[in-house]
């Protein structure tokens, strides 16, 4: 070890501690903008007591009591479960998870790192029509009527491709099962739910090829523009535009890119002669390629997109 870090001076602790108590802060203040909870330091995240759903009760009693007696702090306590913990559920009596009366009548329910409980199931009324059908982006509410077993369309979903308005009493992610009760079988759902937005593919694709259009095109018409401004020639390599396009359009459009080039490079020398501005100022009458460009590079475009229209 050399003399210099023998002697070097060590970090002053005060500052250390600091930056330390800062990053703890930034922890807390972050989790209670997320939750919407304080929490102290060094406590884990706390879901609060046991949550409650319809025709189901905690599967032990114990959880649902509202204090219990703690046997370190010799106190009495609120029951309360931290991120992580899984709470054990059963369904009332004629309730199960599938609707089937036979069915699974237990389900946890996690307290989340979010604080917030997410239970795994829910008890639906034993049917005729048994187990209940799975609906692809959606689940059971756990309510029922006389025709059938709500569902409601997964967050994110909804019947139409629209967003779910809140408060709009879920016309459009909210849809009942029917069950046929003399057949023992629930009818098939005929809707489906999608994402909000969703799109075809199709249309996805036109939207795509548009843009590139667009971009393609404007850097097209910006490169003919501006070799005609600098020096009046098409840029070098112009004969190869159509080499690995396979339609015959494309090299007549090359021809006539040309022959504009040469007309309009005419044109703009006799402007030149003619005009009384001097050399610094802008002559907007002045020819140039602009019509001609757009032209030029919207046929190549289709040329490349739809070849042999």
């Amino acid at each position: 070890m050399g003399q210099a870090a023998l002697h070097a001076k060590p970090e002053n602790p005060g500052t250390i501690k600091l930056a330390a108590h800062q990053s703890k802060a930034s922890a807390l203040k972050a989790h209670a903008d997320a939750t919407g909870k304080a929490k102290k330091e060094d406590e884990p995240i706390s879901c609060g007591a046991v949550p409650s759903y319809k025709n189901a009760k905690p599967k032990d009693y114990k959880d649902a009591r509202p204090t219990k007696y703690d046997s370190e702090t010799k106190k009495t306590v609120k029951v309360t479960f931290k991120a992580g913990d899984s709470i054990p559920f059963k369904c009332d009596k004629g309730y199960t998870t599938d609707g089937s009366k036979d069915g699974d009548d237990v389900f946890d329910v996690d307290c989340k790192d979010s604080g917030f409980y997410e239970p795994s199931k829910v008890c639906v009324k034993a049917s005729a029509c048994g187990q209940m059908p799975e609906i692809k982006f959606a689940a059971p509410t756990g309510k029922t009527d006389s025709k059938g077993v709500q569902f409601k369309c997964n967050h994110g979903y909804s019947l139409d491709g629209e967003k779910v308005v809140a408060g709009g009493m879920g016309k459009n992610s909210i849809f009942i099962v029917e069950c046929d009760a003399f057949a023992g079988e629930f009818k098939e759902f005929e809707g489906k739910c999608q994402p909000y937005g969703f799109v075809p593919a199709g249309q996805i694709v036109k939207a795509y090829n548009m843009v590139f259009e667009a971009l393609f095109c404007a850097s097209c018409q910006s490169t003919l523009r501006k070799k005609f401004g600098g020096n009046q020639k098409p840029p070098e390599g112009l004969d190869k535009v159509c080499a690995k396009i396979d339609d015959a359009s494309c090299s007549g459009l090359v021809s006539d890119i040309k022959a504009d080039f040469e007309k309009q490079e005419k044109a703009l020398k006799d402007h030149q002669k003619e005009s009384d501005k001097d050399w610094m100022e802008t002559d907007d009458e002045a020819p140039g390629i602009k019509d001609e460009a757009k032209k030029f590079c919207k046929g190549v475009w289709k040329a490349i997109s739809m070849p042999g229209l």
